[in-house]
């Protein structure tokens, strides 16, 4: 295998070191009949010395086969010392039969076939997991599958997967089968710390109404939805599904960040790569489950895949909601080519609008009067009361799916979504201390003296238990400016400047920040002085500018420029780039290399990190990310938060 864990043994053929006699070169010349006798004898005992050699290596070789026999039928021991132990006995014994095998030669990767193409499979071999993982737990000709030791499963696909849908869709089996056999766990809640609470008597009521709070969702019902949009808009549809999945006291299926037409990869990752999704059900009493959790599906394909990934993928019965998903075409998700599921329609005959509502008490309602069956598991039917086939049957109740929450309003929506969801959903502590090394890059550590960040503790980590700390660094202004696609969506005929926010305005507005700050300093600097003392008036006071970081997607050159001549900080993920001869090009940013180091979907994760971490932040009225960022500023660390 390409891992290098087949050993190959190579079988020796001849004598290592022999070598013929060295030939010699004659001019021809005549016979002289008085050397003839000589001649002759000459070859007389070459010949004689030919036989000899030939028996003797017939008597080895026939003396080598007897004690072969004898040793591999047990009457032997070792051909070594003959007082080796049983373990040395079993090593010899598989060297002597790995001898006796012909050398192993490592086929090349067949590159895939079109669909159709006659081709003679070869024979299973088990995918080499890395080195962590455990046991295999199923090898088959098309995946192979891995057993950490807490239980964790991964699937690793082999090539054979991509040559046959049915036999692929047929192995990877149904999510809804998986979920009707899935044991249900149930996330303690997190409690306070005995310094915190006054009383035993106390704290016991509050494990009572947080164990209450935790049993919001009645085991074995699932509500799932499909995500749109860039990464910010799969949050907001994330917090409404989360709402509703409380309403409906069902868990959470929770897609990846997906694929869109900012990141354009195949798979996208799991949310519990950024955000801490067991302190969210704590808090918020909403159990999740993500996708990865109940189908493994592969995260790397053949680029020929993405045409044919269809034949491979099972029926998703979901709701149409907003329009989307009336029809197949309205569809343009990403998450379901990653999973291998094909959108089915659920006819809901509650829905008079066809799927076209955007109330959000309207599509709750529909979704709980709802008890058609859209798509039963293989071998069943809608009212099949028993297993069919040693098919499980699917409960008519379990599960639920909406297209498209992202869409949905009405009153006290935004401010439930953000109160009972969104500010629960907080980012992981690998995430935040991640941010910290790229403040270390920017701003350095904090200085003896002076003010420092502002943010609060780091949520308790779901491994240990306990509670980290953020990283002291200078306090700072972050500035989101959003650009790029913003400015191609102006209205026909008005102009740049009268459709997004400049430069020059945010500039003005840290100006009155500073002029702000450089008042509080000095009413503090009276406190403690006295009034005679001359500096009391502040002419001696020298006000020292926070640092400014900015995080955009502005490309163009002059608007660049103007954030260099204003000395502010530019966020770049970008590597260092080189010239011809080798030698590093001057930049007006420090290249961070996230990207090349992490992946693409780490530089607008961190950057709404750090967004969250500016003791001030300025961001736009026309962003999601600003909107976000601003929300939880404010909620997490008492920040100072605007949009402009």
């Amino acid at each position: 295998m390409a891992n290098g864990s087949i050993q190959y043994h190579a079988l020796k053929t001849r004598q290592e070191g022999a070598s013929s006699p060295p030939s010699r070169s004659r001019s021809p010349s005549p016979i002289s009949t008085s050397r003839l006798p000589s001649r002759n004898k000459s070859r007389i005992s070459i010949a004689k010395a030919i036989l000899l050699v030939s028996v003797s290596f017939m008597v080895l070789a026939l003396v080598h086969v007897s004690y072969s026999a004898t040793y591999e039928n047990g009457a032997g021991s070792s051909p070594t010392t003959g007082n080796e132990t049983p373990i040395e006995i079993e090593h010899h014994q598989q060297q002597q039969q790995q001898q006796k095998q012909p050398p192993v030669v490592q086929a090349p990767v067949e590159p895939v076939a079109p669909p159709g193409t006659p081709q003679q499979e070869p024979p299973a071999e088990p995918a080499q997991p890395p080195a962590e993982i455990g046991s295999i737990i199923s090898d088959t000709d098309l995946t192979t599958t891995y057993r950490y030791e807490n239980g964790t499963e991964i699937r690793l696909f082999k090539p054979n997967f991509y040559k046959n849908g049915p036999a692929a869709k047929k192995e990877l089996g149904s999510f809804l089968q998986t979920l009707a056999t899935r044991s249900w766990v149930v996330h303690r809640p997190e409690h306070k710390t005995q310094e915190d609470a006054p009383g035993e008597e106390e704290h016991e009521n509050d494990d009572q109404e947080d164990d209450n709070q935790d049993q919001n969702a009645v085991p074995g019902r699932y509500f799932a939805y499909l995500p749109m949009g860039g990464g910010n808009n799969q949050f907001t549809s994330l917090q409404k599904a989360a709402l509703l999945a409380k309403d409906l006291k069902r868990t959470l299926v929770l897609p990846p960040i997906s694929p869109n037409s900012h990141i354009k990869t195949w798979a996208g990752p799991r949310y519990s790569q950024f955000y801490d999704l067991e302190s969210f059900t704590q808090k918020s009493g909403i159990p999740v489950l993500e996708w990865h959790d109940i189908k493994m599906t592969p995260e790397e394909v053949p680029g020929g895949f993405g045409r044919q990934w269809e034949e491979f993928s099972e029926d998703l019965p979901c709701t149409p909601n907003g329009g989307i998903g009336v029809s197949p075409t309205s569809l343009y998700d990403k998450f379901r080519q990653q999973f291998l599921l094909k959108y089915v329609r659920t006819v809901v005959p509650e829905d008079k609008t066809e799927g076209k509502s955007t109330e959000y008490n309207y599509a709750r309602d529909v979704l709980l009067r709802d008890k058609v069956v859209a798509a039963p598991a293989p071998g069943t039917t809608p009212t099949s009361p028993t297993p069919a086939n040693g098919v499980i049957a699917v409960d008519p109740n379990m599960w639920k799916c909406l297209t498209c929450p992202y869409f949905l309003g009405g009153a006290n929506v935004s401010p439930r979504t953000w109160a009972e969801v969104g500010v629960h959903l907080r980012f992981n502590e690998k995430t935040e201390a991640m941010v910290d090394d790229i403040l270390d890059v920017l701003l350095g550590p904090a200085i003896e003296g002076e003010p420092t960040t502002t943010a609060g503790p780091v949520v308790p980590s779901s491994s240990t238990g306990t509670k980290g700390a953020f990283r002291p660094h200078p306090q700072f202004i972050i500035i989101h400016l959003r650009r790029g696609d913003i400015v191609n969506k102006c209205p026909a005929g008005m102009a740049e400047k009268d459709c997004i926010v400049q430069i020059e305005a945010i500039a003005d507005k840290i100006d009155e920040i500073e002029k702000a700050r450089r008042t509080v300093a000095l009413e503090s600097l009276k406190k403690t002085m006295k009034d005679d003392d001359p500096a009391s008036d502040g002419r001696n006071y020298v006000h020292k500018l926070l640092p400014v970081l900015v995080t955009t997607n502005e490309q163009r050159r002059e608007e660049l420029d103007k954030i260099d001549r204003l000395g502010w900080i530019l966020l770049d993920h970008g590597n260092v780039e080189k010239d011809e001869k080798g030698q590093v090009k001057p930049s007006m940013t420090k290249k961070l290399g996230t990207e090349s180091k992490f992946g693409p979907w780490y530089p607008s994760m961190l950057d709404a990190v750090l967004l969250t971490r500016g003791d001030y932040m300025i961001g736009m009225q026309n962003s999601r990310m600003s909107i976000l960022a601003t929300q939880r500023g404010a909620a997490w660390h008492g920040h100072k938060t605007m949009l402009m």
